[in-house]
């Protein structure tokens, strides 16, 4: 009678180890949380100083234009083939091309300052950063539990969009203490450092790969990534405004530096990017976006409706604590809802909808404050563009759960 208690006691054992998480913190995960934070610093240092710079090298407005958007074309073109290129040559040895792309890209910038030049660089710069950032979701998500996505991808995102404040605050302190030829060496360093710290990652063979070479329309599209890349797209109109354009408002009301802001909104990053990815992933997206849509808004109304020292520190915070989860979210969001061997295609549509909604929106933006001549309707616009976010979040997702498009949800 005594042998039958032993293999009772074991088997009782047994779902509380199946119930343990999986470990997320391994050395190749947090090779990409270094690289990619590398990746975006090289981007986001760019985001508003290379307007200043461009005008100062007196570029026209229009020819500024083309500029910026030979950036977006190159992106958008290299993720559309990065699937394909992965395929063929290995997602590890692609990216490490695609970071050294986007150093000769800021290297460029140091030869003679003539508009073809500055459009060479930033279609070197688009190529390999539509790349990197492509593949270094996908190949994170391929190392990461898939019980714990949400979480894994919130602090993959977490280098990003740190960036996302760091970078503008030093682009603007670099530039105007030390100089452009400074800032752009700082550029071409983080590169460079991300390219050596990738030559440890191990050979990383996506789900992707295992797919048959073809020309077909699925090699470039995937249906299900559209609803949450509509999203990220209209995500993008709304908060350029902030990215772009705070600088140039911040001296049009007589604020302080848009500097402190990006640095007090890394804060809010912060603390959200180290919640928001476990909220995610135990309730479900519906916890995290609508709520981080609103509050995105009311900072935004309070840049513009209380322009004072002490309000713009306080939109800061809010902004950060809802920019911290947005992105994130809405990312995890396209990958839980194609299949494994279709998450660069996401990943693409994903970042290139982005892009587009960067590109547009500061476009759009820039001929809204031209027409009313001010800054200031652009953070007035910006929380209606937020509004159709959620009204479409809603119609996409309201009272579907474990639709189509939602992600699974973690057991018990």
């Amino acid at each position: 009678m005594p042998e039958p208690a032993a293999p009772t006691a074991i088997s009782s054992a047994q779902p509380v180890e199946r119930m343990s998480p999986p470990p997320l913190w391994t050395l190749t995960f947090l090779t990409f949380l270094l690289i990619n934070f590398c990746i975006f610093v090289g981007f986001d240092m760019l985001l508003p100083t290379l307007s200043l710079y461009l005008d100062q090298q007196g570029i026209s407005k229009e020819t500024m234009g083309l500029i910026f958007s030979s950036f977006a074309i190159s992106a958008i073109s290299m993720r559309l083939t990065a699937a394909r290129l992965s395929r063929r040559f290995g997602a590890t040895t692609v990216l490490r091309y695609g970071l050294i792309i986007c150093f000769v890209g800021s290297f460029l910038f140091f030869l003679i300052p003539h508009p073809v030049f500055f459009a060479l660089a930033r279609l070197f710069h688009g190529a390999g950063f539509g790349l990197t950032s492509t593949l270094m979701v996908s190949m994170a998500a391929q190392v990461i539990p898939s019980q714990r996505i949400g979480e894994g991808l919130g602090y993959l995102g977490l280098g990003a969009t740190v960036a996302l404040a760091f970078g503008p605050l030093a682009g603007l302190r670099l530039s105007t203490v030390f100089g452009y030829r400074v800032m752009f060496t700082s550029i071409a360093f983080c590169y460079i450092a991300a390219t050596l710290v990738s030559l440890t990652l191990p050979k990383i063979k996506l789900a992707s790969d295992s797919r048959q070479e073809s020309l077909g329309l699925k090699d470039f599209l995937e249906f299900k990534a559209f609803p949450p890349a509509s999203l990220i797209l209209i995500y993008g109109m709304a908060c350029c405004s902030v990215t772009s354009y705070l600088a140039i408002y911040c001296q049009e009301m007589g604020l302080p530096s848009a500097a402190g802001f990006f640095m007090i909104s890394t804060v809010g990053t912060i603390t959200a990017r180290l919640s928001s990815g476990r909220l995610y992933d135990r309730y479900g997206h519906i916890t995290v976006i609508p709520p981080s849509i609103a509050i995105m808004a009311a900072s935004i109304l309070i840049i513009v409706l209380l322009p004072a020292p002490v309000m713009l520190y306080a939109a800061a915070i809010v902004y950060g604590l809802s920019m911290g989860s947005i992105f994130p979210s809405i990312q995890a969001l396209t990958l839980s809802a194609v299949p494994a061997e279709n998450r660069t295609i996401a990943s693409a549509i994903f970042f290139n909808a982005f892009d587009i909604g960067i590109g547009s929106g500061t476009l759009l933006m820039g001929l809204l404050a031209g027409t009313f001549e001010t800054f200031s309707v652009l953070y007035l616009a910006s929380p209606c563009l937020l509004a159709v976010l959620l009204a479409l979040y809603f119609y996409y997702y309201l009272g579907r759960p474990g639709g189509p498009f939602s992600p699974p949800r973690r057991p018990s």
